[in-house]
């Protein structure tokens, strides 16, 4: 029975409850019990534009209990659309696969692109509309009590709040009534019609903006008014225009759809790369770099020190931006050569070697302690279980008091890690680190490379050319070795004179665990009907046992992590 079909026969909170993964009881207490003013907490952030956007952050049991409803519900929503082989690409907002770049394709190369605001968007759909949806909508249909429980669940205060994990997906299916109108709308004034949350974006090639839509105001050149029919329709599904976002832009200047330059091609506004930019030139020289915010209440701008984090979120948003239209261009013109002209993006824009060079400075050169870059995404898991299981032994590499700390950290080798460096995963990924190294650190002029970065390699015959590079630089292979830089290379200890992958280094017995009728096979290719993965043995074998697992065969590992931290201090 699917989703939707046990939402829609359930008659009492147990059944909800069941739904959702809650005991009756936990669910009561959570909607009836906890009181209204220990549900939320509140308080002001302020928007780019300005002034101060009001978040209601849920309490964390109730937080847990919106995200499981919030799951239940775009699982729903994909089963209907799905039913009614409807894509459903008319919404953009808190979608999977969707976003601002997806809402602002459809507008790209337009002669106007006409953008308007819903006012107070997520306070606008009250108690009574959620509950009224789930109630009276045809794919829903919900028992009364069902619909109450639900809306009791995501409402605050009367409204869907800003900061709960369901108001999003709720808002989604409230607004697509709305859709329903505009899309009707669109195609009668033959216009392209997109939304992402509360921003409505129209655009069309003729050479006169449908009066439909909008018009220009009387005695003006540049203001344009929402047409009648336009403020009717959105009025009729409970929604309002705020009069202060309202505008037109044309071909002639810059058109922006959900923040986004369509003129040409989807991008960033130049001022934001710029701004990124030069946080990272001053980050690469000086070791920081201020972050410049407006104050609402001054209206001037504040300056002060950034993070990290934020400055990698303009990097990836940038990097997101730019790099789509390289891989929609091509699945356009369907390339053979698709990977390969992805591969020469990151290679030669700017905007993957501005990240890339962020990347390196923040994994390998500012690094708070030593970094082991791992060949395998499993390998990690297998270190770090063992150095859990080993910690009395070393105390210089892990503190388990109070909770567990580990004194080194592992490289997540993202997918987009690897794409931005140009990178492959495994032993050819490690080769590429190797021979970009020296290069890399010579292009920051701070005070880092305070740690090792340890790049950790199985001792078989997939380490040959890793070899032959330790061979050319530094006449012979050692356990360990420093290669450039604060970049060491460590291999496996061998275990009984033979090539040696992480994986022997568990006992027989581990190995030959049979998880649903299925053996292990480390290598890369696997027989899926009989034999699991290194991802499954990972998780379900090593992760899931690791209280009752002999890593003494990983001592030699650690030990050689230690020599490598005092040869570099």
């Amino acid at each position: 029975m699917s989703n939707l079909e046990r939402l829609q026969l359930a008659t009492t909170l147990s059944d909800l409850a069941d739904i959702l993964g809650y005991k009756p009881s936990a669910l009561s207490y959570i909607v009836y019990k906890i009181p209204s003013t220990s549900k939320y907490t509140t308080f002001d952030i302020p928007k780019k534009s300005g002034g101060t956007r009001l978040i209601n952050a849920p309490d964390e049991r109730l937080k847990r209990l919106q995200k499981s409803l919030a799951k239940l519900l775009m699982k729903c929503e994909i089963e209907i659309n799905d039913k009614l082989n409807h894509k459903n690409n008319i919404s953009h907002g808190f979608k999977k696969k969707f976003s601002i770049i997806t809402n602002a394709i459809p507008h790209k190369s337009k002669r106007h692109v006409f953008n308007v605001d819903l006012k107070d968007f997520f306070p606008s759909i009250n108690f009574g509309r959620v509950r009224g949806f789930f109630i009276k909508n045809k794919h829903f249909q919900l028992c009364d009590k069902i619909a109450t429980i639900i809306a009791q669940i995501a409402c605050h205060d009367n409204s869907l709040p800003q900061g709960s994990p369901c108001s999003p997906v709720i808002s989604n299916l409230v607004g697509h009534l709305l859709d329903i109108r505009m899309v009707n709308l669109a195609k009668r004034a033959k216009v392209t019609y997109t939304r992402y949350a509360d921003d409505l974006t129209f655009s069309t090639n003729k050479k006169e903006f449908p009066c439909l839509i909008a018009y220009k105001k009387s005695g003006s050149d540049s203001e344009w008014l929402p047409s009648k029919k336009l403020t009717k329709e959105i009025d009729k599904v409970g929604f309002t225009l705020n009069s202060d976002k309202i505008s037109m832009q044309y071909k002639t200047s810059r058109q922006i759809a959900t923040g986004l330059v369509v003129n040409k091609k989807v991008n960033v506004k130049r001022e934001y790369y710029k701004k990124t930019r030069a946080m990272c030139h001053s980050l690469f020289r000086n070791d920081e770099y201020y972050f410049e915010t407006l104050d609402p209440a001054t209206k001037t701008i504040v300056k002060s020190p950034g993070n990290f984090k934020q400055l990698e979120g303009y990097l990836s948003f940038t990097y997101q931006v730019r790099s789509s239209n390289k891989l929609r261009k091509d699945k356009q013109n369907q390339k053979k050569n698709f990977i390969g002209n992805i591969k020469k993006f990151n290679g030669t824009s700017n905007t993957a070697k501005i990240y890339r060079d962020f990347l390196f400075y923040k994994h390998c050169f500012a690094l708070e302690k030593p970094l082991i870059i791992c060949e395998g995404k499993t390998d990690r898991i297998y270190l770090q279980c063992a150095l859990k299981k080993l910690a009395s032994a070393y105390p210089t590499l892990i503190d388990t008091t109070p909770a567990v700390s580990y004194l080194i950290t592992f490289l997540n080798k993202t997918k987009n890690f690897l794409n931005v460096c140009n990178l492959a995963d495994g032993t050819s990924g490690l080769e590429g680190i190797m021979d970009r190294y020296e290069k890399q650190m010579g292009y920051y002029h701070g005070t880092g490379q305070k740690h090792p970065v340890i790049i950790l390699v199985d001792d078989d015959k997939g380490a040959k050319e890793i070899k032959k590079k330790i061979i050319k630089k530094n006449g012979k292979v050692e356990p360990y070795q420093k290669y450039t830089d604060n970049l060491y290379v460590v291999f496996i200890p061998r275990v009984s004179s033979k090539n040696t992958a992480i994986e022997d280094l568990f006992d027989p017995s581990v190995l030959a665990t049979v998880i649903d009728g299925k053996t292990f096979n480390k290598e890369n290719d696997i027989d899926r009907d009989k034999e699991y993965s290194k991802q499954v043995f990972a998780h379900k074998v090593v992760k899931a046992n690791q209280d009752s697992i002999n890593f003494d065969n990983f001592r030699g590992v650690f030990d050689l992590f230690l020599d490598v931290i005092s040869d570099y201090a």
